[in-house]
């Protein structure tokens, strides 16, 4: 890896927020990064409309851009222009799931040109997004990763675990209880009209680990445009409402794939609901259409209540389970300040962090579910707290996905009285399991 003479002697760091010129057309320079991006991402060369329908998004947003530049490209390489690393972020609030929330720095397209790996760029560009977020007054960072090794040395924790199910239609309905309330098959473009964003407003507030969603995601995830940046025409809607009112509470989206084996399928591309109500209903619909043998669904929370309203839970398969969302506590009595907890207690944890945001010994009193951490030093005290950790695990644990009893089982948590991990798992206890369907 490069030392920092070799980095700035290669390379030039450059800052600026995603903007349109005076002519109201992109800067050229943000344009150059959303190709990098994109590169970096393997994804294909948009037309101009959609570069342009891009970047204004990210303006939207608020978004940031880091870009590492070669300061001597060779003749003909695109580094005359584009970035040769990328980084952005932006504020994104995260739900703690009653009502409140934190703004997070929220880190996204995060690329190194293969021509340019081990040379320190991603380091020097993680190293500076952090301090600028210090800065900046975010108390926390966090990110969703196409890779799952790379963040933890910076101190990101996975506080979010998602699962890509199948339900087979033969064997679900019918529903071990009834559902109630009113599903309507609607068109896409009747969600785009306010419904679907007061639906997933009511979704985030009561859902803990849920985040605002970038501009760009919602014609996407409502299938009025394709990836290819081209009007979608495979995608297909429905609403829940409840049996005595008229205002929407769940919400779905859906295509037709060909699965495996010669089966057909139904595709949820977006499900979003208020209730359980409306989830347990627009579930029922959906094993209901004819012509299909299975549903599949990308983003089921790990305590999943179809699993148990199914008549078969063997008709519930889970294909897969990946982390989702990434956090690092940047000022921990800030972050703790802000999260409700389950009971009340009163603990000692001491905190290593590389890079030093976070660490120190804190002393975590909870009265009236509500939180205060008072640094006692700023050494990481190990032996005299009741539980020590590092960073990236103190990140997985904020949401209560993660349970501290398991960290201290891996042996990443210590704690000499076995009674402390569990005090801090029933703090962190959450009403159902943190649940994230935002991806940036």
């Amino acid at each position: 890896m490069a030392n920092s003479k070799d980095f700035d002697t290669r390379y030039e760091l450059r800052e600026f927020p995603f903007a349109n010129g005076a002519d109201g057309e992109p800067t050229p320079e943000s344009l150059a990064a959303l190709d990098a991006i994109g590169f970096g991402f393997h994804e294909s060369t948009p037309k101009p409309e959609a570069r342009k329908r891009k970047v204004n998004e990210l303006i939207a947003d608020e978004a940031v851009l880091l870009g590492a530049y070669v300061r001597k490209p060779q003749p003909g390489s695109v580094d005359e222009t584009w970035p040769a690393g990328t980084f952005s972020w932006f504020p994104k609030a995260l739900s703690w799931g009653d009502g409140t929330s934190i703004n997070t720095q929220a880190i996204s397209d995060v690329t190194v040109r293969p021509t340019e790996r081990r040379r320190g760029i991603l380091r020097r560009m993680m190293t500076q997004a952090l301090e600028r977020g210090v800065a900046d007054g975010y108390a926390i960072a966090a990110l969703t990763a196409s890779e799952g090794t790379i963040y933890r040395r910076f101190g990101f924790g996975s506080a979010i675990r998602e699962r890509n199910v199948v339900v087979k239609r033969a064997k679900a309905l019918p529903f071990l209880a009834p559902t109630s309330g009113i599903v309507s098959v609607v068109t896409p473009e009747y969600l785009v009209d306010g419904v679907a964003r007061q639906v997933f407003d009511r979704f985030d507030e009561r859902s803990i680990g849920s985040m605002v969603r970038n501009t760009g995601s919602w014609p996407l995830v409502l299938g009025t445009l394709g990836r290819d940046g081209e009007p979608a025409k495979d995608t297909r809607a429905a609403v829940h409402r409840p049996a005595d009112g008229e205002e929407v509470d769940g919400y779905v989206t859906w295509r037709m794939v060909e699965q495996p084996g010669g089966q057909t399928g139904i595709e949820i591309i977006d499900l979003v609901y208020a209730t359980d109500s409306a989830y347990l209903s627009l579930w029922e619909f959906l094993l209901s259409i004819d012509l299909n043998d299975v549903v599949k669904y990308n983003r089921a929370r790990l305590d999943d209540p179809i699993v148990s309203a199914l008549g078969d839970n063997r008709a519930y398969d889970i294909e897969h389970e990946e982390d989702h969302v990434w956090l690092r506590v940047l000022d921990l009595p800030a972050v703790l300040a802000s999260r409700p907890f389950a009971v009340d207690g009163s603990l000692t944890i001491a905190v290593t962090d590389a890079l030093g945001y976070a660490a120190g010994t804190f002393r975590l009193e909870v009265t009236g579910g509500r939180g205060t951490a008072t640094k006692l030093s700023d050494e990481t005290d190990a032996a005299g707290a009741d539980l020590a950790l590092d960073v990236a695990d103190l990140g997985s644990l904020l949401l209560g996905a993660v349970s501290p009893v398991s960290l201290a089982a891996a042996g990443v948590l210590q704690a000499a009285d076995p009674a402390a991990p569990l005090l801090l798992r029933s703090m962190l206890q959450t009403p159902r399991a943190p649940h994230g369907i935002t991806f940036f």
